[in-house]
Parts: C-alpha cells; sequence; structure tokens
C-alpha cells in the first residue's frame, strides 16, 4: 500500500524510491459516442421516417409495400442503435503504469496488449470529421513486434492519450 501523506503535509516532500505518479496515470476508455456520429444521426433521423412514412405512406405505397417501407425502417433503426451499443460497450481501452491494452468482444474476446516499456511508436489518426469532433485513433507498436499492435479506435482527446503514454513510458523503469 503505497504512503500518500507527504502530499497532505507542508513539506511536499516526496519519500524516496516511491512514485505515486504511476498510480494516478491510468487510463480506461471506451469509443466516444461523437466517434458514431453518422450511425447515431441517422439512428435519429429513422423515427421521423417512420411516422412520416405512416402517415403519409398511404398515398405513394399499396398497403404491403408500406408495411415492407415501415419494418425496413424499423430494422435499419434496431440494427444501427445495437452496433453504436456494441461498439460502446464491448470495446475497452486500459493504459497502466506496465501495460497497454485493447479489449474486444463480449462472448468472444479479443484482447491486445503491450508492455510500455517496449512501447516504440505512438501514432494518432483523425479525419477531418473526428478532428473537430475531438476524437481519434490512437496506435500503439512496440519495439518487438512490426506494425500496429494495439488500436485504441475513436478515444476522446487521442492527443492526450498519447502524451500520458509518453509519461507513462518516461517513467517505466526500464528508462
Amino acid at each position: 500500500m503505497k504512503d500518500y501523506k507527504y502530499l497532505a503535509s507542508r513539506e511536499n516532500v516526496q519519500p524516496q524510491g516511491q512514485s505515486p505518479e504511476k498510480e494516478t496515470m491510468n487510463y480506461l476508455a471506451r469509443p466516444a459516442w461523437l466517434n458514431q456520429w453518422w450511425q447515431i444521426g441517422i439512428a435519429v433521423l429513422l423515427p421521423f421516417v417512420f411516422v412520416l412514412a405512416y402517415l403519409k405512406g398511404h398515398q405513394y405505397f399499396s398497403s404491403e409495400n408500406l408495411r415492407v417501407v415501415l419494418v425496413v425502417v424499423v430494422a435499419v433503426f434496431v440494427y444501427l442503435v445495437a452496433v453504436v451499443i456494441y461498439r460502446r460497450y464491448s470495446w475497452a481501452y486500459t493504459i497502466n503504469g506496465e501495460t497497454i491494452e485493447s479489449r474486444e468482444g463480449l462472448i468472444a474476446r479479443k484482447v491486445k496488449s503491450i508492455r510500455v516499456q517496449d512501447l516504440r511508436n505512438i501514432n494518432v489518426n483523425q479525419s477531418l470529421w473526428q478532428r473537430l469532433l475531438g476524437v481519434g485513433d490512437v496506435e500503439f507498436s512496440s519495439a518487438g513486434g512490426s506494425g500496429i499492435e494495439v488500436s485504441f479506435r475513436g478515444v476522446s482527446d487521442p492527443l492526450q492519450v498519447k502524451a500520458l503514454a509518453q509519461r507513462m513510458q518516461g517513467n517505466s523503469p526500464a528508462s
């Protein structure tokens, strides 16, 4: 157990050999809602399309075709909501003092991780829309591997995530 009494003291001197920074620099995130803006936007518009088709559709479609249109609108709505919720709650990203980890899946699980001390490269990718919305993808690669090994897709403040990983790397015992 860490002793943080020095933080409350007037001297504010850290005891030798202890580093509380690694304890407080943990990161846990999921893909940002804003990263799925177009799916959410279409899902918000579909109830209006449904009501409009229900009220005015008999002028343009036969009753059988109108039912098909309404079923398709409901199916697309349910699909989009399911995809958004699945992505949000089945993907999790963590950075702690020792590892950078990406977890995907509810039933089948896909976990990718690299050690902070092995971190070689951190890339941030943002499309125009992602940049405007403050979200992006952060990609991590290690010294022992080739290519991108762990990817955080659609996280908020990707540059802040990159800076945190770099600070963790600077505090790792190997450096």
